[in-house]
């Protein structure tokens, strides 16, 4: 007779198990692949989890605030700019291992999640870029929005990381960073994208890899 703390153990088991998953494999993944991950029958895994994006919520969700972490731990850097880069490289190195992350953040995760985290992202960020702004170490026309293209852009470099080598995707983060950098140039053809608009922009870029 199962107890109350097998219970929770194969719960554990199966977090445990869809954190692996999800990483490697992202929402391709099934229910039943996590259950076979863990060493777990099927049942168990639906008497746990009605779903999928049931465990994914739980798995990803820890994963997703962590990028507000990133941008607040970001601003304890004293220069502005080397403060931007900590945020970008340290939330690209998190989606560049994690296909699960990086597919919850362009829309394909738990809709709750997504709408949630956002605002806090863009609140940590929009602090970074005002340090910035006022240190003059970014281009004035650059935005806060633009964070999520970025991210966006950087989706075909996270596959090609994972297809010839890890640390592939930092070349072209610093080719897309070096464009908010101040010069003299031409002012951006048109504005950045509203704010609400963020996770369209990354569904938008998922779509197209």
């Amino acid at each position: 007779m199962m107890t109350r703390r097998d219970s929770v153990r194969n719960r554990e088991r199966l977090v445990d198990a869809a954190r692996e998953v999800f990483a490697e494999h992202g929402f391709g993944a099934t229910l039943d692949d996590i259950a076979r991950h863990a060493g777990l029958g099927t049942g168990t895994a639906y008497r746990n989890f009605p779903n999928k994006r049931a465990i994914a919520a739980e798995v990803l969700r820890e994963a997703t605030e962590q990028i507000a972490v990133d941008a607040r731990e970001a601003l304890e850097v004293e220069d502005p700019w080397d403060a931007l880069v900590q945020f970008f490289e340290r939330t690209g190195a998190r989606q560049a291992a994690d296909r699960g992350l990086y597919e919850t953040l362009t829309g394909q995760g738990d809709d709750e999640v997504q709408a949630r985290i956002w605002p806090e992202i863009v609140a940590a960020v929009t602090e970074l870029f005002n340090r910035a702004y006022r240190a003059g170490a970014i281009r004035p026309d650059a935005a806060v929005q633009d964070i999520a293209a970025i991210f966006a852009l950087l989706g075909p470099a996270f596959e090609m990381s994972r297809a010839i080598d890890p640390n592939l995707w930092r070349r072209y983060l610093a080719l897309l960073l070096d464009a908010l950098r101040p010069a003299n140039q031409p002012d951006l053809p048109v504005g950045p994208p509203p704010v609400e608009s963020l996770d369209l922009i990354l569904r938008v870029g998922k779509r197209n890899l």
